[in-house]
């Protein structure tokens, strides 16, 4: 019994700590949603929203890590390479548009992006 308490309180003062910054990298963050890192001077957010739809996608503005594009059929079982190919393409509509990726280009997999310079 008094080792299930002492198991207890722990885990209770240590998720406290990390509530308190005690513990900085396990600290979670909100990071903005994808669409929003996706700019145009003078864009609102319903008409980037619109614009991302023309582009085959859902991203909802709202919605961190949420990002389903509807390029790929309903049809077809889920494969990565053909996500990767309409993420892509979608990124590719997205700067036609005159949009510019306002996030993250440090790492190689995304300077191998559109979104980050990539053709």
């Amino acid at each position: 019994m008094q080792l299930n308490t002492v198991l207890w309180l722990s885990i209770f003062l240590a998720g406290c700590g990390i509530g308190l910054g005690l513990f900085p990298y396990a600290v979670s963050h909100n990071p903005k949603p994808y669409l929003q890192y996706w700019e145009k001077e003078g864009i609102t957010s319903s008409a980037r929203q619109s614009d991302s739809r023309e582009c085959g996608s859902t991203l909802l503005p709202s919605a961190p890590y949420q990002d389903g594009i509807t390029f790929i059929s309903k049809e077809m079982k889920y494969d990565e390479a053909a996500y990767d190919r309409a993420k892509l393409a979608w990124q590719r509509c997205m700067i036609k548009k005159g949009y510019r990726y306002n996030g993250d280009c440090s790492s190689e997999v995304a300077k191998s992006r559109p979104a980050c310079g990539a053709p």
